[in-house]
């Protein structure tokens, strides 16, 4: 290989070294992705709107700042970690870890309002969001707790389970209520 070329080894390692120095700005940014689409539904939704959509929104919006709220945190709790306690970090993190859960709960209860009007027997079906993240919060908050030792392998298992069994289904609930909502308009 002639002299100053840049193999594609080196292309990735240079970019896996930018995101590592950059990730506080990206999380950042990532998250002012999301408050800044849930202030604007908070801000568009005080309109009055005839638009049955229009009834499902505040959950959005709420999915929106508490993500936001989830992410910024990967920012701002690492500047606490140099003169804050552990214990208190690790409240801040299990905090964390509940706007996370509560962000995807909305986000399905968005994609449940979405199905409505339900017939009388499936009303039932708006107390799921709720019911999964109550059975969320037992998992790790009381069966979690009580088994692992190691505070990081907790917050890591408790946030896969809250990405693989709130928010996969709530994404896919949200994208059924859109789909079916753009079929029936």
């Amino acid at each position: 290989m002639p002299p100053g070329c840049v193999t594609e080894l080196d292309m990735l390692s240079q970019l896996r070294e930018w995101l590592v120095v950059n990730r506080p700005l990206i999380f950042f940014v990532y998250g002012q992705v999301f408050f800044v689409m849930g202030i604007a539904i908070v801000l568009q939704s005080r309109r009055y709107s005839r638009l049955e959509l229009a009834r499902s929104l505040p959950w959005l919006a709420a999915f929106g700042i508490t993500h936001a709220l989830n992410e910024w945190a990967d920012v701002f709790i690492p500047i606490q970690t140099s003169f804050t306690p552990e214990p208190i970090i690790q409240v801040l993190r299990a905090t964390q870890l509940i706007l996370l859960a509560v962000s995807f709960a909305c986000l399905m209860q968005f994609g449940v309002e979405l199905l409505r009007p339900l017939p009388e027997r499936w009303r039932w079906v708006r107390l799921i969001p709720i019911g999964i993240l109550i059975l969320w919060l037992i998992g790790p908050f009381w069966i979690g707790l009580q088994v692992s030792s190691n505070f990081a392998v907790w917050i890591s298992t408790a946030n896969a389970l809250a990405r693989y069994f709130i928010c996969f289904p709530a994404s896919l609930l949200a994208a059924y209520g859109l789909w079916r909502y753009s079929r029936l308009r």
